[in-house]
């Protein structure tokens, strides 16, 4: 299975308000141990929309938002959000997080969306939800990849077979970090259970740590499923 690019994961988007409105409202929180970042954006129904500026800062440090959104028609109640989003730096090329996928929002319930590296995307749909309409859509998967003492977790709400990525740069002393998976999680089957494709990569400077792909068959509330990642271990669980 190869890296999938933003383009690719981000090819349909955009909605935004209360329900039978021609725009909706969705929020976007995105936060680490120093600062908080959140935005506001208006999506008039089945029109990609982007933002491209300074979001909203409470702590340090400034940063920029990169955000791309589409809202779909919404079923049983809940809007399907496509989304990519980009917490931008110092250095355009080493963005500190970036994460793209798919999610079902219930409006006025936020939603953890994305999860890396100490970062959290929280998403919201501003407005009141129609009477019936279900209360969640999205199961929950939940990665880490150990090597040795050092562990890097990728958590993301997710929908069956729609695919899902997140990258995060960070500094250590001299080196840079950079962390990636991507995940694509298949239809259920008949017990439940479903087959995860997934590829990573971990990188610290010019030096490769781990890297690899494959599918593990997981089973939500099950145990953790795990695949050998170079010299670390990659696990993944779904969570009901």
């Amino acid at each position: 299975m190869k890296i999938w690019g933003w383009g690719v994961i981000f090819y349909s988007f955009c909605f935004a308000g209360t329900a039978g409105a021609e725009t909706w409202t969705v929020s976007l929180k995105a936060m680490n141990g120093r600062g908080t970042y959140t935005h506001e954006l208006e999506l008039p129904v089945g029109k990609q929309t982007t933002f491209d500026g300074a979001p909203a800062t409470r702590g340090w440090p400034r940063r920029g938002l990169i955000f791309n959104a589409y809202l779909n028609k919404p079923e049983g109640g809940l809007f399907r959000l496509d989304y990519m989003a980009e917490l931008t730096g110092k250095n355009a090329a080493r963005p500190p997080f970036q994460a793209a996928g798919k999610v079902a929002l219930r409006p006025g319930k936020p939603v953890l969306a994305a999860e890396a590296s100490g970062w959290k995307l929280i998403l919201e749909l501003r407005g009141k939800a129609e009477s019936g309409a279900r209360k969640n859509g999205n199961g929950v998967i939940r990665t880490s990849l150990k090597c040795g003492r050092d562990e890097h977790t990728a958590n993301f709400a997710f929908l069956p077979d729609q695919q899902y990525t997140v990258v995060t740069y960070s500094q250590d002393d001299e080196a840079v970090r950079r962390f990636m998976v991507g995940l694509l999680p298949n239809g259920s089957a008949l017990d439940g259970g479903f087959l995860l494709q997934y590829t990573l990569q971990l990188k610290e400077g010019a030096e490769t740590l781990a890297e690899g792909q494959g599918e593990l068959i997981l089973n939500p509330g099950g145990g953790k499923r795990r695949a050998a990642a170079g010299g670390c271990v990659f696990s993944a669980k779904a969570a009901r």
